[in-house]
């Protein structure tokens, strides 16, 4: 799932259709402010609901997905991700109740992952692994897509050449992205129908 901020401010949030809910509770919330880039596109890594829908999302200044209201952005892409499952959460950031929750299982199935991947590093490990995955499962303006197509080299064996550095390699998976591993620059997958197309 991809989204693209369009509020990103008190101000902004104060002149938006958005619910009287999080504008009673913004500076609860964030009293710090948001720390989201207007029409920057973030891929979401759970869903929650608790009085309305939250997205968990990775931004610039810390280094685990924190939670914002779906209405701050306008949905890019509704996929949802294969390594997805439903789940119910309790005692996150923004409730104490048991919530309906939406992520990669090792989240979704432990009420107190949240906590423990801000405080711990085996979770930390846990979560990067699954940022690394979600951010070439489906096509992502983030990524530093290389302008040239990857040169497929054998079909049979999805094998690809970067013309960039001349580097081969094996896509093992069916991601719409996929990465060279000697330049890092990342190329739609061409052995995936209609890749790099949003949806």
């Amino acid at each position: 799932m991809l989204v693209k901020c369009k509020i990103n401010s008190q101000k902004q949030l104060a002149q938006s259709s958005s619910s009287a809910w999080i504008k009673k509770h913004f500076k609860d919330l964030y009293p710090y402010g948001i720390d989201l880039e207007l029409h920057h596109n973030y891929v979401v890594h759970a869903i929650q609901y608790y009085q309305i829908p939250f997205v968990y999302i990775y931004t610039s200044y810390v280094n685990f997905p924190r939670p914002y209201p779906l209405e701050f952005f306008e949905v890019v892409d509704a996929r949802l991700s294969k390594y997805f499952c439903f789940g119910e959460i309790q005692g996150c950031p923004i409730s104490s109740s048991l919530d309906p929750f939406i992520s990669f299982k090792e989240w979704a199935e432990n009420p107190d992952f949240f906590s423990d991947l801000v405080e711990g590093e085996d979770y930390t490990k846990v979560a990067q692994n699954y940022k690394e995955k979600l951010e070439v499962e489906f096509f992502n303006p983030n990524l530093n897509i290389s302008e040239e197509s990857a040169i497929i080299l054998d079909p049979k064996m999805s094998w690809l050449f970067c013309p960039a550095c001349t580097e081969s390699w094996e896509v093992q998976t069916a991601d719409e992205m996929t990465v060279c591993p000697s330049c890092e620059l990342y190329y739609h997958n061409p052995f995936i129908k209609n890749a790099g197309e949003e949806s």
